[in-house]
């Protein structure tokens, strides 16, 4: 808490050059529902997304031209009601194009009282709508800190090393975010080596916006950097999304002005933002993040212009430049509060 007594805000707004794109209105959402949980690529300038919707519990399957404008969901993958691992979900996708197929390595749920069981599943295709899954789950929890769930894989493939890696939320619990984030590697993308020293990324009790949970990972690479946004949770669980850099993809640096995608006050995601999926437009960057109004969770946009996230130089730290964040304790208004 504060010296005056009230808890710590939330820091708002934008950092590290991210820019909200039109902060009156989501992409989409509203009326479909909740909306979560995306993956975006670019194909031959077609926008791809594949992403959660939560009155379906299915993955969907969206197209754009300009990454603004989407095409209603096509459903492409459900759940299957006699599996053991998926019977009730799935959610939360992330793909590779390689050797002429889409791979998709995707959450699977089992809910129970007051219980949730996830693993990951994997499932290839050969046009990205039509998916041919793997019975089995390739990565469940067997570690103490994973509890009873993992969610939230993102996955890339390393070329010159010829592996894949993944990075993971585990622990999460009934309707709560996973705890941490874990790492492992594969060969073949199914069958996976969990990383000795997990998790790789924890909570900071000494950051008051991310000393509860962290979790929803995505991460890829520019300038031989390893570059990550996160979902952080405090005690209450308001969530914002930072920014960490690495070298291996295991001891990450924060990004020192984090949250760099945080809510604002009276707009659409004024209750916070959660996973952010960042792709490489050519000149800068363009992420997708669900936020949420205490009603339901829709899907925005964030543009970053260059590759300067505004990180100090290696081996140095400075302030965070924001310094005492305009959010007002205890308040975190809506449009929709009464």
């Amino acid at each position: 808490m504060s010296a005056n007594g009230y808890y710590k805000p939330v820091p708002c707004g934008f950092a590290g050059g991210w820019e909200k794109y039109d902060g009156e209105k989501p992409l989409f959402g509203g009326a479909m529902g909740t909306v979560f949980d995306c993956y975006v690529i670019i194909e031959d300038g077609l926008y791809k997304m594949w992403y959660s919707w939560r009155p379906t519990n299915t993955i969907v399957y969206a197209t754009s031209t300009d990454g603004i404008n989407w095409t209603l969901p096509q459903i492409v993958m459900t759940w299957d009601p006699d599996s053991t691992w998926e019977r009730d979900d799935v959610s939360r996708p992330s793909l590779i194009k390689k050797d002429g197929l889409y791979h998709m390595w995707y959450t699977g749920h089992v809910w129970g009282e007051r219980k949730c069981i996830s693993s990951i599943g994997y499932a290839t295709s050969e046009d990205g709508i039509h998916w041919n899954k793997r019975p089995e789950p390739v990565l469940v929890a067997d570690q103490p800190w994973e509890r009873e769930s993992l969610w939230c894989s993102h996955v890339i493939y390393e070329e010159d090393e010829e592996i894949y890696k993944m990075w993971y939320s585990g622990g999460a619990s009934w309707m709560a975010e996973a705890d941490a984030i874990g790492y492992a590697t594969s060969k073949d993308g199914i069958h996976w080596e969990k990383h000795p020293a997990n998790p790789i990324f924890t909570p900071d009790p000494d950051i008051h916006w991310e000393m509860y949970k962290v979790s929803a990972n995505y991460v890829w690479k520019h300038d031989d950097w390893y570059y990550m946004t996160y979902l952080g949770s405090d005690s209450d669980m308001r969530a914002a999304n930072g920014m960490a850099r690495s070298r291996d993809g295991i001891h990450w640096e924060r990004h020192p002005d984090n949250p760099t995608f945080g809510a604002i006050e009276g707009d659409w995601d004024c209750a916070g933002n959660c996973k952010a999926t960042v792709v490489d437009t050519g000149d800068g960057y363009m992420a997708w993040y669900n936020g949420f109004n205490n009603t339901l969770e829709e899907m925005g946009l964030a543009i970053h212009k260059g590759y300067d996230f505004g990180f100090p130089e290696e081996g140095t730290t400075r302030p965070n430049i924001r310094g005492n964040f305009p959010c007002k304790p205890l308040i975190n208004k809506c449009p929709f509060d009464k």
